[in-house]
């Protein structure tokens, strides 16, 4: 289960089914790591309501024979962030202090790298300009005992580069997808007439 039949090795052993064991292997296989889950309980302290904003995709696993038992194909989690930047949204109904939230969960050693990435995000301005929050929370081990730091990230911090609108962001996304081509480079030099068109 979960990727690597393991699921096969209790049946050849005899052992039975327990759905708590599947539960335990599905929270230490990296589905929700241990620094999201800490962020969670954190942001839930505070009053909030939390959920995750991550994606898995599965992929099969590359090399990975097909189980004896069952011919199912080994697969691979990839987690896949809002964005690609964010892990949490967290909302909080009283108004008078940050309400809705967008939540990235790192240890303290990547801390300016996900800064950057989130500084780097167009997305990421949008939400801030369209009245949301941004927390940046990173966490350490001080004394065999886990703390947080949070960063609330400003519109200020943007580069002036980011599109303004969200025109210039789609525009922006079409030119990164056209082919690199020298200028004045025609796509279709021979144009295809209606007569040349098998449907």
């Amino acid at each position: 289960m979960w990727g690597d039949h393991s699921h096969d090795r209790r049946q050849a052993s005899g052992q039975v089914f327990k759905p708590e064991r599947v539960w335990k292997d599905f929270l230490q296989r990296g589905f929700m790591s241990q620094l999201q889950q800490r962020t969670m309980e954190c942001f839930r302290e505070r009053g909030y309501i939390v959920g995750s904003v991550e994606r898995r995709k599965r992929f099969p696993a590359r090399g990975k024979q097909r189980c004896k038992l069952c011919g199912a194909v080994p697969m691979v989690d990839i987690s896949h962030d809002l964005w690609n930047v964010f892990d949490l949204i967290a909302c909080r109904p009283n108004l008078d202090r940050a309400a809705i939230v967008l939540v990235q969960s790192t240890s303290s050693s990547n801390h300016a790298t996900r800064r950057t990435k989130i500084l780097t995000s167009a997305e990421a301005k949008f939400w801030i300009m369209s009245g949301g929050f941004i927390c940046l929370q990173s966490w350490k081990k001080v004394s065999n005992r886990w703390q947080s730091q949070d960063e609330w990230l400003t519109l200020n911090q943007f580069p002036r580069s980011l599109p303004e609108t969200v025109e210039e962001f789609y525009e922006a996304q079409r030119k990164a997808k056209l082919p690199d081509l020298p200028p004045g480079t025609d796509i279709f030099p021979n144009p295809i007439r209606d007569e040349e068109i098998p449907f």
